[in-house]
């Protein structure tokens, strides 16, 4: 029997073995992996929907710059007449825009030097890019410094696609003679767009009308294949396809193992009845002892039950008012690796916090509904909002969290969420604010939306007046020495603005808020915000300013009074191009409205900022007056009113005290 269970053995685990060898020298196809398909996707359609749009804006500003009559009748004079033009504002270039002026002589024949004049080029150390004044549209890619190598350009990611539109300008004159153009240029930086292919591991290059730009380094001999770009014939991406890789098949290896370890044991057991056949009486020995004990552990808590001891680690926090860095006691609790999802359930503690529950995740951080304890049964609700670690080693992502705090911790107003603290506990970053007892403005409108119930035009009025308050506050807010911030929020949606039950609206996420002061800073050419609320110049990546919140507002603005949904996607609406931008339906056609707000809210949304009120708090009087003209009021007793309507429409989830309270929190 033993000398057949040591040939069981054996056999078993050569079988086993041979599992493990086809598990661990398994070569899987040629391919990205799924977390490089999803980057190379992103970035494709990031890249496509920027060259859209880029073109959509210099179309339409070469359109509106060649019309005027002084224009059009410099182009048959001289480069002196011509400058003149820039000094009276006739032609001035948009931020990082190129302009250029000229006319040919048709009189001389083709390929004369003459043909082609040159009047005015702004800046003049820009590059020429006036095609020989031949009217259409132009995507090119240009490298800065042609005198680099390649290695030397991936190295410093300074390449751009560059988007230029010539426009014929029919002269006042001499029509016979000269024939005039205008070339409005802009430039698209490549490197953000490219910067995250080469972070996830993808080499290859960007490849438009045989001109290229490196993705990483291309190995010598690898295979490629291409990604056309549907938004300009001849461009595409050039990516290297990843050699076959070895993996793991898991059903395989752990079969082959678990059949290597029962071999062996066969055979442990066949070695060891042959022993017993030699020796009876250590076999008797054997029964009188018993059956092994079976293994012990340490019992513990279920897996992803929170430790009721907290979370904590080393200390750092900034207080809401002085923003400076100390050593506190606040947060002066165990020891944990990490806090997240898998530890931070009802009862877990982060500081002398308590979490009740998780409120939502984003992007960059889960945000929990806590409750902070103190003496004489002192309790007060607040939310905490935790950035994902695998986030945290990412120093560009850490900066973001940590600027959103310092910002809006600058911003005393009744209408922003207030910050609170802003802490370090162990790896993981922290930031406390103020628990609005209410919910976002974009799950009200849904649901009003969806049961056909219009807002209230006072309420709507004035929830847009107090966001517009609380937005004006955030562009005044200057720093402790009395300087501006120059605070920019970027991202107004409905989403981040939030109304409580009783009545209040506050402004929240200042995660991707422009300042001119402030740790990280958004690289040129680089897009950030929600698209379809996203003003045309800041989603071509441009410079932004109070004037880029003042149009998302108005887009907000829009859906509150009409209750019909914005999608103002530049690159969306290209086919539409911007006369008659935003392509919306007049308010007063969906529903029954004072008509001045038709004209308030579009031309808050107009294509062209300067065409828009100067800031939010002009455009909050503006809807003021309307209020004041037909007698409309809203205080805050008559949106908690409303609020507390809706939420009784949303269902039991809505109902108070939340979820994990047993009673209202004492303030």
């Amino acid at each position: 029997m033993g000398r057949t269970l040591v040939a069981i053995g054996a056999a078993v685990i050569v079988a086993g073995g041979a599992a493990i060898g086809f598990a661990v020298t398994r070569k899987a196809s040629r391919g990205m992996s799924p977390e490089q398909t999803t980057v190379m996707a992103t970035a494709v359609a990031q890249l496509e929907g920027n060259i859209k749009a880029a073109r959509v804006m210099v179309q339409t500003r070469a359109g509106s710059l060649s019309a005027p009559v002084a224009v059009r009748a410099a182009v048959v004079t001289d480069k002196a007449t011509a400058m003149n033009l820039v000094e009276r504002g006739d032609l001035v270039p948009a931020a990082g825009e190129v302009l250029e002026l000229g006319r040919i002589d048709k009189t001389r024949p083709p390929g004369d030097p003459g043909r082609l004049e040159e009047l005015l080029r702004i800046p003049e150390t820009a590059m020429r890019m006036a095609h020989g004044g031949k009217p259409g549209t132009y995507v090119e890619l240009v490298h800065q410094d042609t005198m680099r190598d390649a290695a030397a350009r991936e190295a410093t990611h300074d390449d751009k696609i560059v988007i230029t539109e010539v426009v014929e300008v029919v002269p006042t004159e001499q029509v016979e003679r000269f024939a005039g153009f205008l070339v409005v240029t802009r430039p698209l930086e490549l490197g953000p767009m490219l910067a995250p292919l080469v972070d996830a591991g993808i080499a290859g290059k960007l490849v438009i009308d045989r001109t290229e730009a490196p993705i990483g380094v291309i190995p010598s001999g690898a295979t490629t294949r291409d990604q056309p770009l549907g938004s300009q014939d001849g461009a595409k991406i050039v990516v290297v396809v990843p050699p076959p890789r070895s993996m793991l098949p898991l059903t395989v290896l752990i079969a082959g193992i678990g059949a290597a370890l029962i071999g062996f044991l066969v055979l442990l057991i066949g070695v060891m009845g042959k022993t017993v056949h030699r020796d009876p009486g250590g076999a008797r020995g054997a029964h009188r002892a018993g059956p092994l004990a079976p293994a012990t552990r340490t019992p513990g808590p279920a897996a992803g039950t929170p430790s009721p001891s907290g979370i904590g680690g080393d200390k750092t926090l900034v207080s809401q008012h002085g923003l400076a860095t100390a050593q506190t006691s606040i947060l002066d609790v165990a020891a944990a690796p990490t806090l997240g999802a898998a530890n931070l359930g009802a009862g877990a503690m982060i500081g002398r916090w308590e979490i009740v529950r998780q409120l939502g995740s984003g992007g960059m951080a889960d945000v929990y509904l806590a409750q902070a304890k103190g003496d004489g049964g002192f309790e007060k609700l607040v939310a905490v909002k935790v950035m994902h670690s695998h986030l945290a080693r990412n120093q560009r992502a850490v900066d973001h969290f940590l600027d959103e705090a310092r910002l809006a911790a600058r911003i005393q107003h009744p209408n922003v969420v207030a910050i609170q603290d802003l802490g370090k506990i162990g790896n993981e970053y922290v930031i406390v604010m103020e628990y609005v007892d209410g919910v976002d403005l974009e799950r009200l409108l849904t649901a009003a939306r969806a049961a056909a119930r219009p807002v209230p035009l006072e309420i709507a009025l004035g929830i847009l007046c107090r966001i517009c308050d609380g937005l004006d506050a955030a562009h005044r807010a200057t720093s402790k020495d009395g300087e501006p911030l120059g605070i920019v929020h970027r991202d107004v949606k409905t989403a981040n603005v939030l109304v409580s039950r009783q009545g209040s609206v506050k402004v929240v996420d200042f995660g991707i808020a422009k300042a001119a002061k402030q740790v990280h800073n958004t690289i040129a050419g680089e897009t950030k915000g929600t698209l379809s609320m996203m003003a045309p110049e800041q989603r071509v990546g441009g410079q932004v300013d109070v004037r880029a919140d003042v149009y998302s507002v108005a887009a907000v603005g829009y859906e509150l009074v009409t209750g019909h949904a914005v999608n103002l996607d530049l690159a969306a609406l290209a086919h539409l191009g911007v006369q008659n931008w935003p392509h919306l339906p007049l308010p007063s056609t969906l529903r029954a409205l004072p008509p001045e707000l038709d004209a308030i809210l579009l031309r808050a949304m107009a294509f062209e900022r300067d065409q828009r009120p100067a800031d939010c708090a002009a455009f909050e009087a503006q809807c003021a007056a309307v209020m004041k003209a037909y007698n409309l009021t809203a205080s805050d007793k008559d949106i908690a009113r409303w609020v507390e309507g809706e939420l009784r429409q949303l269902g039991p989830a809505y109902a108070w005290p939340p979820p994990g309270l047993s009673r209202a929190p004492v303030a």
